[in-house]
């Protein structure tokens, strides 16, 4: 379990979090809901370590994590392909690494577009050369932030089957954040409302 203890947050004056209390469990997807400015992207950036300004403590966290930002933050002079390598250039092989590289970009519908830089893409592809950096990075827990956004609704489909096979029914660790209640029906997972958390 990743255990939420009396975490206080604040940003300047405004308190986002008082005395949240609240598990998510490990070997399992869990789905972040709730209105814009509730603390969704906020809940994240805690667990994953990159905001520890705030008080109470988070435990549980595992240590290798992977994280797919709302925006794409990709390296404007690589490739597509060239984003994706360099996530995997410490932790496997220039061999294991291509052939990495080329399954994932096949199964984000990117066969064509890998050797296009960013400026070339459109936002949707940007966002799909973003997960599949973040879905082939080894890690024991993944977490997503609107990691569907720009997306067709068929494309959407596809990536969400894609994440199911990777990481849902392998009983991986996922937390993800979506505005759509139709992402946590189609993963079959569990629902965590922010809002509702604050309120208790």
């Amino acid at each position: 379990m990743i255990t939420f203890v009396s975490v206080f947050k604040k940003y300047g004056s405004q308190t986002v979090f008082e005395d949240l209390n609240f598990e998510i469990p490990t070997g399992k997807t869990t789905v972040i809901t709730g209105p814009s400015g509730c603390g969704k992207t906020t809940l994240l950036r805690m667990i994953s370590g990159l905001d520890r300004d705030y008080s109470g403590s988070i435990s549980g966290v595992p240590e290798r994590i992977s994280y797919a930002f709302q925006e794409d933050r990709l390296l404007p002079w690589k490739t597509a392909r060239g984003n994706i390598e360099f996530a995997l250039r410490d932790v496997m092989s220039g061999s294991d690494i291509d052939k990495t590289v080329e399954e994932m970009i096949d199964s984000v519908r990117l066969t064509g577009h890998a050797d296009k830089l960013p400026k070339d893409l459109s936002g949707g592809m940007r966002s799909r050369v973003s997960l599949a950096r973040a879905l082939c990075f080894p890690n024991d827990l993944l977490l997503l932030d609107e990691p569907f956004t720009g997306l067709d609704e068929t494309l959407k489909g596809e990536m969400i089957a894609l994440l199911d096979r990777l990481y849902v029914s392998a009983g991986r660790t996922v937390i993800l954040v979506a505005h759509d209640p139709g992402v946590a029906r189609a993963l079959r997972c569990g629902v965590v409302d922010v809002a509702e958390l604050k309120s208790k």
